[in-house]
């Protein structure tokens, strides 16, 4: 139960954090603090990190979904000051994941809600059902969208982010897959299958590049694209003649899969 961090024997650059908090994963601050501090615990060499609910909890032909967001019995009462605390919280865990030095999939499962749905736009990619609910349904429950819901309007423009934000409706997983806020959507059986196969494709690359690809695309978002590519410049430069440069370089000119030394 809780939150936990596992590491693939076979492929040690790959993990998988796992949450388990109840039924709908709902979060107070004790949760947040706990997934942040698990992000902040991922070893140095792992370049590629899920994050999802536990599956052995899935049922004959269920998905499970990561997270239905805040625990309402548990913030309903909340004082002004408690709110802010909790949001700082939440602000700082979704934060762990954008500044994380792998690479993140969501697995978004069958549903993703409020600050769920938050982390899972900090990840690189998010995977769900066809059929999954997802999107920021706060104003429903008298909060507004705040923190990362602001990320919404890079992916889908500002128009269609006010209309989900303001109006707290919720997507399909077809929907979302629609407006590019899914990089997969498909039916529950191929779920799994769909996880494993991007994963695979990810860690069959160097670790070394998919990191420091990470820190390229954060430098696009922190500094602004002109001053990013000029930085990345200097930053790639210095990955030609690495061991993992010559081999992927070499596996893609010889026909073959490339073989990376940890």
């Amino acid at each position: 139960m809780g939150v936990t961090l596992t590491r693939e024997s076979e492929r040690p650059h790959v993990a998988r954090l796992t949450l388990d908090v109840g039924e709908l994963n709902l979060f107070t601050i004790a949760e947040a603090r706990k997934l942040r501090e698990t992000l902040e615990s991922v070893p140095e060499e792992v370049a590629v990190l899920t994050v999802g609910a536990d599956r052995s909890a899935d049922g004959a032909g269920e998905v499970r979904g990561l997270s239905a967001g805040l625990n309402l019995e548990w913030g309903r009462s909340l004082s002004p000051h408690e709110g802010q605390e909790l949001l700082e919280a939440f602000y700082e865990m979704c934060q762990a994941v954008r500044e994380l030095g792998a690479v993140v999939v969501c697995e978004c499962g069958d549903y993703t809600l409020g600050v769920g749905f938050e982390l899972a736009l900090c990840c690189e990619f998010r995977i769900a059902t066809v059929d999954a609910r997802l999107g920021l349904p706060e104003v429903n429950v008298g909060l507004p969208t705040v923190i990362h819901g602001g990320l919404l309007g890079r992916f889908v423009g500002q128009g269609v982010a006010d209309e989900l934000i303001y109006t707290g409706r919720t997507l399909t997983g077809t929907e979302a897959a629609d407006l590019e806020l899914l990089n997969r959507a498909v039916e529950p059986d191929r779920y799994e299958g769909a996880i494993e196969e991007l994963v695979d494709e990810l860690a069959s690359k160097s670790p070394q590049v998919l990191k420091e690809q990470k820190r390229v695309m954060a430098g696009f978002r922190s500094v602004g694209l002109e001053r990013g590519m000029a930085a990345s410049v200097d930053r790639i430069g210095r990955s030609f003649g690495t061991d993992h440069q010559r081999e992927a370089m070499d596996a893609f000119l010889e026909g073959r899969e490339p073989e990376f030394e940890s």
